[in-house]
């Protein structure tokens, strides 16, 4: 005769079961709702309108200068205005929550152009009251996603112009057109550029020892200056002797005082070498005595018998 069996399962295993079945669901509730903060840590919530959120979901960070401090708690549709069609209630860590005073704003943004969206807060002036739990903050502007997305898909569209430019001057640099296109493809123009780019080299060279010549001949004539100065302040040498002997100087100065009175005196006359000067007389006197000198002289080698006679016996 068969009995039936039955299975009964111990309390304390039901319990293990029970605690990692809570965690499971915790870990998961935390990893939809927790953002990148600890789930642990204190909250507080507030309020904003948008237009359109384009595709912001619950868990959505929230950021404050750059730094995540809390997440998105709910993104529902209320259709209250034109401009506040979405509302979005976000939490934020308490220890940023004196920044979020009366003039604090917060706007849409998106991690790249087309990355995860979350909510920016743009903390208000340290000097305000912090508002209260579920308080509304307003909106940098209202309905900005739309703008915030649109300048994202502006700024792609850029991007991907400059690269077809780029790709239009690679492909044309490749085919040999333009400066760029001779240069890259044109062997001839990199021979050239290359002899050129040597003969600047031995061009820098040769100023290069050049330069090291005229400073030697400077430095050569520097140093004869300073012999020459020297010299002179040793009173050694005829330049020394010119520049420090007195005696030179007095010597000089009575010559030139003796030749202005010679000078003098044959302007005035005085004297044979003034009499030479200025008397017309003896200076046709002269003229006249060289005339019949010459005229002697010339009829001697005319009639040399005449003044001349020989006789062998």
């Amino acid at each position: 005769m068969n009995m039936k069996r039955t299975t009964k399962v111990k309390w304390g295993t039901l319990k293990v079961g029970i605690a990692i079945t809570f965690a499971i669901a915790v870990m998961f509730w935390a990893s939809l709702s927790g953002g990148g903060t600890s789930i642990f840590e204190s909250k507080k919530k507030f309020v904003c309108y948008f237009k359109n959120v384009n595709g912001l979901v619950p868990g959505s960070p929230v950021w404050m200068s750059g730094v995540e401090v809390g997440n998105v708690k709910s993104v529902k549709f209320v259709n209250l205005s034109p401009e506040k069609q979405v509302e979005l209630v976000c939490r934020v860590k308490s220890e940023v929550w004196d920044r979020m005073t009366g003039s604090a704003r917060v706007q849409l943004g998106t991690i790249g152009f087309l990355g995860d969206k979350y909510v920016e807060v743009i903390p208000g002036t340290t000097d305000g009251m912090p508002i209260a739990d579920m308080e509304v903050v307003m909106t940098k502007d209202a309905g900005s996603a739309e703008a915030v997305f649109a300048e994202a898909q502006g700024s792609l569209s850029d991007v991907r112009h400059t690269i077809n430019n780029i790709d239009t001057l690679l492909t044309r640099m490749n085919r040999g057109d333009g400066t760029l296109g001779k240069i890259v493809t044109d062997d001839d123009m990199y021979n050239k550029m290359t002899i050129l780019l040597s003969e600047i080299t031995k061009l820098t060279t040769d100023l290069q020892k050049n330069q090291l010549r005229i400073v030697e001949s400077l430095e050569k004539t520097s140093d004869a200056i300073g012999s020459i100065s020297t010299k002179v302040d040793d009173n050694t040498g005829t330049i020394g002797r010119l520049v420090n002997d007195p005696s030179l100087y007095d010597n000089l100065n009575n010559s030139s005082a003796s030749l202005d009175s010679i000078l003098h005196k044959i302007n005035v006359a005085q004297g044979n070498m003034g009499m030479l000067v200025n008397d017309t007389a003896l200076y046709s006197e002269m003229t006249d005595l060289m005339a019949r000198i010459n005229t002697l002289v010339a009829d001697i080698q005319d009639n040399p018998r005449k003044y001349f006679k020989f006789s062998v016996f």
